[in-house]
């Protein structure tokens, strides 16, 4: 068991680079039950963008277009579902009529999107269907940071809010670290979490076993 010089007991906590005292830990799982819907929409974009970063998109589809989509800039061919977004499917897919590919988002007829926008909507065009990916999937790390940011920002005011008159840095710090790591993909998260247990073999250092 791992104690402070003041034999205060410090938890290990997924995903944060230190070590928290009980009270800490405490405000922490707290702050992070608000935050658990959030969690359940990033964690879907984050396994289809890691799905995403497998595929070779420099190889021609392997399979036939699966649906027509209708935009308002005409009929495009449906190769691949990218994201499944509530609500709304993300496809890739080439005009009907040209060689022009797209990332099209296609939002349920009864969402209120839909019903106020149209049921499709495209994301970004382009010629080169490795560059259009290249470019979607970009967009798609950064809409997770930007996620992870609101999340952290979320949690952290629950923490000012429990803990009136107190200072509680180190417990907003960890929250951050624990959005942000949410988001990363497995081989970025893998050396975070080493980054993170050398620093806290290192901040162990004056403390008592």
């Amino acid at each position: 068991m791992l104690k402070r010089a003041d034999g205060q007991e410090m938890h290990s906590v997924p995903g944060v680079g230190f070590r928290l005292t009980d009270r800490e830990l405490g405000s922490f799982n707290a702050a992070l039950e608000t935050i658990q819907g959030d969690f359940s929409e990033v964690k879907p974009i984050r396994e289809g963008l890691d799905r995403l970063e497998q595929v070779q998109w420099e190889r021609p589809p392997r399979r036939e277009a699966f649906a027509t989509v209708t935009t308002p800039e005409g009929d495009w061919k449906a190769y691949a579902q990218l994201l499944a977004p509530r609500k709304s499917e993300v496809l890739l897919c080439q005009q009907a009529q040209g060689d022009e590919w797209a990332v099209i988002q296609r939002f349920q007829s009864n969402s209120p999107y839909a019903k106020a926008h149209g049921e499709t909507e495209i994301l970004m065009k382009g010629k080169d269907r490795c560059e259009l990916m290249d470019e979607y999937k970009a967009q798609v790390q950064h809409t997770l940071r930007f996620m992870a940011r609101n999340m952290a920002a979320k949690a952290q005011h629950a923490v000012w809010e429990q803990s009136p008159g107190e200072n509680p840095a180190k417990v907003v710090r960890a929250l951050s670290e624990r959005c942000a790591t949410a988001v990363e993909n497995p081989e970025s998260l893998k050396q975070t979490l080493e980054r993170q247990k050398q620093q806290s073999v290192r901040q162990s250092h004056g403390m008592s076993i």
